[in-house]
């Protein structure tokens, strides 16, 4: 049977984790890059690890890194169950980015508590 990894279409499963952020990190100096990556639970150890080696949690990490540094973040995101594969303090780092994301969020997930700390005003239930 078949691996099903969460696919994330930008990312370049042939650098590593800081060349993807330097690719979206447009004109922000290293330090800024350096930070986020730290921010979002990166350790230098972890920056030439190569993208394609990443577990489902790293790639969304890696991704949410990413979207904030690139000076033009997409229109809509669209999450398919996103704390599957990720810890605590990922997830806390997820709500804390998807609460700031000033675009439309498209979420489907069955965890309750989640989807209220992102603050999601409007839902759909499907049963």
């Amino acid at each position: 049977m078949e691996e099903r990894r969460p696919r994330y279409s930008f990312l370049n499963s042939g650098i590593t984790i800081y060349e993807q952020l330097e690719t979206y990190g447009g004109n922000k100096p290293e330090y800024e890059l350096k930070v986020l990556l730290n921010r979002f639970l990166f350790p230098m150890s972890t920056w030439d690890k190569k993208c394609v080696s990443l577990s489902g949690g790293e790639r969304l990490k890696l991704s949410l890194c990413c979207l904030l540094v690139s000076e033009k973040a997409p229109d809509i995101i669209i999450a398919d169950e996103p704390t599957n594969n990720i810890d605590i303090s990922s997830m806390d780092i997820l709500v804390l980015t998807l609460r700031e994301y000033s675009g439309t969020l498209l979420i489907v997930s069955h965890n309750e508590q989640f989807v209220q700390d992102v603050g999601i005003t409007r839902t759909v239930r499907i049963e």
